[in-house]
Protein backbone atom coordinates (compact mmCIF):
# COMPACT_ATOMS: atom_id res chain seq x y z
CA UNK A 1 0.00 0.00 0.00
CA UNK A 2 1.42 3.47 -1.19
CA UNK A 3 1.21 6.36 1.20
CA UNK A 4 1.61 9.69 -0.29
CA UNK A 5 3.73 12.24 1.11
CA UNK A 6 1.10 14.44 2.53
CA UNK A 7 -0.63 11.52 4.79
CA UNK A 8 3.14 10.43 5.89
CA UNK A 9 3.58 14.06 6.83
CA UNK A 10 0.69 14.09 9.12
CA UNK A 11 1.79 10.93 10.14
CA UNK A 12 4.85 11.98 11.46
CA UNK A 13 3.64 15.20 13.25
CA UNK A 14 1.24 13.31 14.87
CA UNK A 15 3.97 11.03 16.54
CA UNK A 16 5.98 14.37 16.99
CA UNK A 17 3.16 15.40 19.19
CA UNK A 18 2.82 12.74 21.01
CA UNK A 19 6.05 11.82 21.83
CA UNK A 20 7.03 15.44 22.49
CA UNK A 21 4.11 17.46 23.65
CA UNK A 22 3.96 21.42 23.06
CA UNK A 23 3.53 21.56 27.23
CA UNK A 24 7.20 20.18 27.17
CA UNK A 25 8.70 23.56 25.70
CA UNK A 26 7.02 25.73 27.85
CA UNK A 27 8.97 27.49 30.86
CA UNK A 28 6.91 26.96 33.44
CA UNK A 29 4.25 24.19 34.31
CA UNK A 30 1.57 24.83 36.71
CA UNK A 31 0.10 21.66 38.31
CA UNK A 32 -3.46 22.06 39.37
CA UNK A 33 -3.75 21.44 43.26
CA UNK A 34 -6.49 19.10 42.30
CA UNK A 35 -4.11 16.74 41.47
CA UNK A 36 -1.24 17.52 44.31
CA UNK A 37 -1.91 15.25 47.40
CA UNK A 38 0.95 15.48 49.26
CA UNK A 39 0.50 18.39 52.18
CA UNK A 40 2.95 18.78 54.74
CA UNK A 41 1.35 16.83 57.59
CA UNK A 42 2.67 14.11 54.98
CA UNK A 43 5.85 15.63 53.90
CA UNK A 44 6.28 15.90 57.84
CA UNK A 45 5.36 12.07 58.39
CA UNK A 46 8.20 11.03 56.11
CA UNK A 47 10.72 12.46 58.78
CA UNK A 48 13.27 13.02 55.43
CA UNK A 49 16.59 14.02 57.12
CA UNK A 50 17.96 17.19 55.10
CA UNK A 51 21.93 18.30 55.78
CA UNK A 52 22.26 21.66 56.55
CA UNK A 53 25.42 23.51 55.49
CA UNK A 54 27.31 23.55 58.32
CA UNK A 55 27.05 19.36 57.60
CA UNK A 56 24.43 18.58 60.38
CA UNK A 57 21.58 16.06 59.38
CA UNK A 58 18.62 17.47 60.57
CA UNK A 59 14.80 16.82 60.10
CA UNK A 60 13.18 19.04 57.45
CA UNK A 61 10.35 19.03 59.95
CA UNK A 62 12.59 21.40 62.60
CA UNK A 63 12.81 23.95 59.57
CA UNK A 64 8.83 23.76 58.79
CA UNK A 65 7.37 25.53 60.95
CA UNK A 66 4.02 24.92 62.66
CA UNK A 67 0.85 26.74 60.67
CA UNK A 68 3.10 28.93 58.84
CA UNK A 69 2.79 29.02 54.98
CA UNK A 70 5.56 27.21 53.48
CA UNK A 71 7.79 27.67 49.75
CA UNK A 72 10.41 24.43 49.39
CA UNK A 73 12.18 24.93 46.33
CA UNK A 74 14.08 22.35 44.82
CA UNK A 75 16.66 23.60 42.95
CA UNK A 76 20.92 23.55 41.79
CA UNK A 77 24.19 25.38 40.99
CA UNK A 78 24.18 24.40 37.68
CA UNK A 79 20.25 24.85 37.07
CA UNK A 80 19.99 28.64 34.89
CA UNK A 81 16.06 28.43 35.64
CA UNK A 82 17.00 27.98 39.32
CA UNK A 83 18.95 31.13 39.05
CA UNK A 84 16.92 33.06 37.74
CA UNK A 85 13.77 31.92 40.61
CA UNK A 86 16.38 32.73 43.74
CA UNK A 87 15.92 36.51 43.11
CA UNK A 88 12.59 36.57 43.42
CA UNK A 89 12.49 34.07 46.77
CA UNK A 90 14.85 36.40 48.26
CA UNK A 91 12.59 38.62 47.59
CA UNK A 92 9.11 37.02 49.03
CA UNK A 93 11.35 35.80 51.60
CA UNK A 94 12.23 39.37 52.98
CA UNK A 95 9.05 40.87 51.75
CA UNK A 96 6.17 38.33 53.71
CA UNK A 97 8.83 37.32 56.74
CA UNK A 98 6.48 39.72 59.38
CA UNK A 99 3.27 37.66 57.47
CA UNK A 100 5.64 34.34 58.80
CA UNK A 101 6.56 32.88 55.16
CA UNK A 102 9.02 29.88 55.21
CA UNK A 103 11.19 29.62 51.97
CA UNK A 104 13.36 27.05 52.24
CA UNK A 105 16.24 25.95 49.53
CA UNK A 106 16.95 22.69 49.26
CA UNK A 107 19.53 21.33 46.44
CA UNK A 108 19.96 18.07 45.14
CA UNK A 109 23.46 18.50 44.88
CA UNK A 110 25.84 16.22 46.88
CA UNK A 111 27.30 18.36 50.11
CA UNK A 112 30.35 16.50 50.46
CA UNK A 113 31.76 17.54 46.37
CA UNK A 114 29.43 20.41 46.00
CA UNK A 115 29.45 22.54 49.13
CA UNK A 116 31.79 25.27 47.96
CA UNK A 117 29.89 25.55 45.00
CA UNK A 118 26.36 26.08 46.87
CA UNK A 119 28.10 28.44 49.15
CA UNK A 120 29.34 30.56 46.25
CA UNK A 121 25.63 30.87 44.73
CA UNK A 122 24.67 31.34 48.08
CA UNK A 123 26.79 34.37 48.50
CA UNK A 124 26.37 36.01 44.83
CA UNK A 125 22.73 35.69 45.03
CA UNK A 126 22.13 37.18 48.73
CA UNK A 127 20.09 34.33 49.92
CA UNK A 128 18.82 35.06 53.47
CA UNK A 129 16.30 32.17 53.72
CA UNK A 130 17.04 29.00 55.11
CA UNK A 131 19.50 26.15 52.34
CA UNK A 132 20.03 22.71 53.02
CA UNK A 133 20.99 19.63 50.63
CA UNK A 134 18.16 17.10 50.29
CA UNK A 135 17.87 13.25 49.68
CA UNK A 136 16.43 12.53 46.45
CA UNK A 137 13.64 10.99 48.23
CA UNK A 138 12.38 13.95 48.97
CA UNK A 139 12.11 15.08 45.54
CA UNK A 140 10.58 11.36 44.28
CA UNK A 141 7.83 12.16 47.31
CA UNK A 142 6.69 15.15 45.18
CA UNK A 143 7.40 13.56 41.42
CA UNK A 144 6.08 9.46 42.30
CA UNK A 145 6.57 7.86 38.85
CA UNK A 146 9.06 10.01 38.09
CA UNK A 147 12.28 8.66 36.74
CA UNK A 148 14.36 11.91 35.38
CA UNK A 149 14.68 15.39 37.76
CA UNK A 150 13.17 18.51 36.56
CA UNK A 151 13.97 21.39 38.48
CA UNK A 152 13.46 23.94 39.48
CA UNK A 153 10.44 22.94 41.17
CA UNK A 154 8.81 25.47 44.06
CA UNK A 155 5.66 23.83 46.24
CA UNK A 156 3.38 26.64 48.08
CA UNK A 157 1.64 25.30 51.08
CA UNK A 158 -0.97 27.34 52.61
CA UNK A 159 -0.99 27.43 57.01
CA UNK A 160 -2.87 25.09 57.02
CA UNK A 161 -0.59 22.65 55.42
CA UNK A 162 -2.37 22.03 51.92
CA UNK A 163 -0.62 22.75 48.93
CA UNK A 164 -1.24 25.40 47.05
CA UNK A 165 0.39 25.11 44.15
CA UNK A 166 3.60 23.33 42.65
CA UNK A 167 5.52 24.57 39.71
CA UNK A 168 7.65 22.99 37.70
CA UNK A 169 10.05 25.52 35.56
CA UNK A 170 10.23 29.05 36.87
CA UNK A 171 7.32 31.96 36.33
CA UNK A 172 7.17 34.66 38.25
CA UNK A 173 3.81 35.55 37.98
CA UNK A 174 2.51 32.21 39.63
CA UNK A 175 4.76 32.28 42.04
CA UNK A 176 3.57 36.06 42.98
CA UNK A 177 -0.24 34.35 42.50
CA UNK A 178 0.66 31.41 44.63
CA UNK A 179 2.48 32.80 47.65
CA UNK A 180 -0.54 35.59 47.87
CA UNK A 181 -2.71 32.77 47.68
CA UNK A 182 -0.90 30.78 51.02
CA UNK A 183 -0.70 34.20 52.34
CA UNK A 184 -4.58 34.24 52.61
CA UNK A 185 -6.38 33.41 56.25
CA UNK A 186 -7.84 29.69 56.49
CA UNK A 187 -11.17 29.28 55.29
Amino acid sequence: MKMNWATGLKTMLLALIIIFPPSAFTSAQRIAPKSLSPSLDGLRAKNIKVRTLEGKSVELNTLLGQSKPVVLNIWATWCGPCRKEIPQLVELAKEHSKDGLIVIGLTTEDHNKDLEKVKDVISELSIGYEVAFTPLSLYYFFNKGDYGITIPQTMIFHSDGTMVEKLVGYDRKALEKAVSRALLPSS
